[in-house]
């Protein structure tokens, strides 16, 4: 019986998932830590420090699961639809879910656990749609979530008699009072944020990806990842150019492979990213110079390199409005 007391914990780095982990474990769990992780993970909105210092202390070791091509295929084609941007929750959580089954067997778990809350999130976490995701990823009543299970039907965990049904807790909806609350009962001194860690939740990220997908069917996981940093401007179908918007960003669009780099020389300026048809190679420079430093009509010399080539152009400083439209997403 005690074998049978393990269970798989799905965790974000948010409080819910903290609080879960905590509930679950004064339930007399052995727990196993899973974080997975997409490549549309916000770089700034979830930090896990807290959950691994926990696990640290506890004597466990978080399992990290780092997604990508399938994943993004599911973000392409998703069979329940999308949220309000471009977030397919019902799908991402089966996903995700189907990657917890197989740990579980593999370590003959009881089940699962999630910080999930019964109508925080409207597209995914209602009853009904936590239904489909436990059936459609084989995980019928082996789903524990101590915040709500509590207004949920009984789950098989239950009828075994693995969990006293009367320690869930009936938490509903967007509010986070009665997880703070709860947090300072159990002695959190540290409490994570609210906000959501999936930039595909953000509008103007979502923006972005849709581009992506509308004009490149050969996208490379370098294309996705660069998705994160600087303004994109779309300038024909195959044809695009990303600007740093700081000196973090510029570094990091300098270690790009993929695209042909535009540098101003002379200058303090943005690096500038270039693929697609040539043509558009002039436009693309008088982008980046647009943002460089000077007044309006200065020269700005500006080194193109890369796709085996390398050569100097020399353009003017012109307004950068007269290129928003072609940005992807204004933020």
């Amino acid at each position: 019986m005690e074998e049978r007391k393990k269970l798989i914990a799905l965790v974000s780095g948010g409080l819910d998932s903290l609080l879960s982990v905590i509930l679950a474990k004064n339930m007399g769990f052995d727990l196993i830590p899973v974080h997975i992780e997409t490549p549309f993970n916000s770089p700034c909105c979830r930090d896990l420090s807290l959950l691994e210092r926990f696990f640290k202390k506890e004597g466990l070791e978080m399992i990290n699961v780092k997604v990508e091509r399938e994943y993004v295929e599911i973000v392409r084609h998703p069979k329940y639809g999308y949220g309000r941007a471009l977030n397919p929750c019902i799908d991402c959580r089966i996903f995700f879910f189907k990657i917890a089954k197989n740990i579980m067997e593999k370590e003959e778990a009881a089940g699962i656990i999630t910080g999930e809350v019964v109508d925080q999130r409207p597209k995914s976490q209602n009853i009904k749609a936590m239904k489909i995701i436990e059936r459609e990823s084989g995980l019928e009543g082996r789903v524990l979530r101590p915040l709500s299970g509590g207004i949920m039907p009984p789950t098989e965990l239950i009828k075994e008699g693995l969990i006293d049904p009367g320690k869930l807790l009936k938490i509903k909806g967007k509010s986070r009072k009665m997880q703070i609350k709860l947090a300072r009962e159990l002695g959190l001194n540290e409490i994570p944020g609210s906000s959501g860690g999936c930039l595909l939740t953000y509008v103007p990220y979502a923006r972005k990806l849709e581009d992506l997908f509308s004009n490149d069917d050969r996208y490379t996981m370098e294309d996705i990842y660069l998705l994160k940093t600087g303004r994109h401007f779309r300038l024909s179908k195959n044809t695009k150019v990303i600007v740093g918007r700081n000196y973090f960003e510029n570094k990091e669009l300098e270690k790009a492979t993929g695209y042909t780099k535009i540098i101003p020389e002379l200058c303090n300026g943005p690096v500038g990213l270039f693929r697609g048809d040539e043509s558009f190679l002039t436009l693309a420079a008088d982008i980046v110079a647009s943002y460089c430093d000077g007044d309006l009509g200065c020269k700005i010399a500006l080194m193109i390199s890369g796709q085996g080539k390398s050569f100097k152009v020399e353009t003017t400083k012109k307004d950068k409005t007269l290129y928003k439209k072609y940005i992807v997403s204004l933020k």
